[in-house]
């Protein structure tokens, strides 16, 4: 970047007159603070991944307090869907710590309102949080339930962190850099599954599967697959992609940005892959709607497959088959 005495040799190179320099000055000075500002927010999320790590887990432990409890307050929401007390706990706790480290930094939470598309759309970095993934599996005290936070900036998840509760593990990952897990009070980094198995290993939801997902099961066996269906909750999916213990996620029912967000970028970040497999883009967030489309997660195994040239996986919607 240009300095004072490089700035000035240039312009009187070019003979600018005073106000011209001093309007190249403003200019330069703009465009460094702004360099400054983007790299800022990057290294703000790695500078601070400990007290994130010890935010979730206090969320996930407020939600363990509730989740003991014998009744519980649930309202159902404008989509139909439940949310109870927990949510809005979790909801509160996670708003009030990310604005207290990061008061700069707006934050889009599934339980509070979600502010106008052509107000975040100006927005180059936002937190995106869900505060109780998977509030059925929560409700019903069956299953896996998550608490999900990830940082976005132009549209690209570039930090994520998923609080696996009922498992007591916490795992994360920062854009470029490796994957990690706290599991039972221990930190390491995030080792893969290498073991192979005849059967294809896929996540579902346990309460939420659709028709085209079942009819991509029966797309995969009719192409010679055994596939193993392990039902699971929230982002727990996710970390056993992400752990290479599942080979492959499809969601094509109805899923927001916050409930993929942080698992998108853990789940590369440990060499899988997601995509839409109506078209192969990319995943983007803080879109108008903020409705994810049809998406597909891979194990880096799988990955691996599709890159040297096994084209089935992904082209189901293509072939209509």
């Amino acid at each position: 970047m240009l300095q004072g005495s490089h700035l000035s040799a240039f312009c009187g190179f070019f003979h600018f007159n005073r106000v011209q320099i001093f309007n190249f000055r403003i200019l330069f000075a703009t465009l460094a603070l702004l360099y400054l500002k983007i790299n800022f927010v990057r290294m703000l999320a790695k500078e601070n991944i400990t007290q994130i790590v010890e935010m979730i887990e206090k969320a996930g432990n407020a939600l363990l307090d509730v989740y003991k409890k014998q009744d519980l307050d649930i309202e159902m929401k404008a989509d139909a869907t439940p949310v109870t007390e927990a949510d809005k706990l979790s909801n509160e706790m996670l708003r009030k710590d990310l604005k207290a480290l990061f008061p700069d930094i707006p934050v889009i939470s599934e339980e509070s309102n979600i502010p106008d598309y052509s107000v975040r759309k100006k927005w180059h970095t936002f937190w995106l949080v869900d505060p109780l993934d998977g509030t059925k599996e929560f409700i019903y005290k069956n299953g896996r339930f998550c608490v999900n936070i990830a940082l976005i900036e132009d549209g690209q998840p570039v930090f994520g962190v998923i609080n696996n509760v009922r498992d007591n593990e916490i795992i994360w990952a920062s854009k470029n850099d490796r994957c990690y897990i706290k599991k039972d009070g221990v930190v390491s980094e995030l080792s893969l599954n290498t073991s192979t198995g005849s059967k294809l290993k896929m996540v579902v939801s346990r309460f939420n599967m659709t028709e085209a997902e079942f009819e991509y099961i029966d797309y995969l066996q009719m192409k010679g697959y055994s596939v193993e269906l392990i039902p699971l909750g929230a982002s727990a999916k996710q970390c056993e992609i992400a752990k290479g213990l599942a080979d492959i996620y499809p969601k094509f029912g109805r899923c927001y940005e916050w409930d993929s967000a942080a698992g998108q970028l853990i789940v590369e970040t440990a060499g899988g892959m997601v995509v839409n497999p109506e078209d192969y883009s990319n995943m983007e967030y803080n879109k108008e709607s903020m409705v994810n489309p049809p998406f597909i997660m891979f194990s880096k195994k799988l990955k691996e497959q599709i890159e040297e040239g096994n084209e089935v996986f992904i082209h189901y919607h293509k072939t209509g088959n």
